[in-house]
């Protein structure tokens, strides 16, 4: 018989809603083009960003995507003047990406959308329900806080370890509006990363 335990169940019932609510907000901007012009990728850019993820590598890692799509994104929306690029305060030599006026507006319109949608199936919730949404709410605000910070030292420490480097931190232009001499600049990464020859041989 299995053992009834209530903060696990709790915990399933969260995970279980987390993609539910994904579907649901990636099918209503589709359908009701809350992005306008921009696609969902771009849209979750923005988002990351607003969010303080600021560096090409570490959006890349966010959305699990390569360096050079992330740049390529970038470069669209900065483009069409929802982000632009600024030297990073603490390192001059790297690039952080920062949200225009456009591009703050167009995540808040997003998130107030879909907030009104929700806020409108709430609406038929007692004074007590809401009080008791509000505290689960908070509940799973802080345990997700709490996960968060245990995780990120991990992630930190793992960061030379999945081939994004440094180097790749910096601007570079999407690969389809590269010179034929760039591509050259990855057999160079490639060859630091090669393993090294047997003892004896040079």
């Amino acid at each position: 018989m299995t053992r009834h335990n209530p903060p696990f169940d709790h915990a399933l019932r969260v995970l279980r809603l987390i993609p539910r609510l994904n579907r649901w907000a990636v099918a209503s901007v589709q359908a009701n083009r809350l992005g306008g012009e921009l696609s969902l990728r771009q849209l979750t850019v923005l988002y990351a960003i607003r969010e303080g993820i600021s560096s090409p590598r570490h959006l890349a890692r966010r959305l699990r995507v390569t360096p050079a799509v992330i740049t390529g994104l970038l470069d669209r929306l900065e483009r069409h003047g929802y982000v632009r690029r600024e030297a990073d305060p603490d390192d001059r030599r790297r690039l952080r990406m920062v949200l225009t006026e456009a591009g703050l507006t167009v995540g808040q319109q997003v998130q107030q959308a879909l907030a009104n949608d929700l806020a409108t199936q709430f609406a038929s919730a007692s004074p007590t329900e809401l009080k008791a949404l509000d505290r689960a709410l908070d509940l799973v605000e802080r345990a997700l806080v709490a996960l968060e910070n245990r995780t990120s030292t991990s992630l930190d420490c793992g960061a030379e370890e999945d081939g994004v480097e440094d180097d790749e931190e910096t601007w570079a232009p999407p690969a389809d509006e590269r010179s034929p001499a760039e591509p050259r600049a990855r057999s160079v990464r490639t060859a630091r990363r090669k393993t090294p020859t047997k003892s004896g041989q040079k």
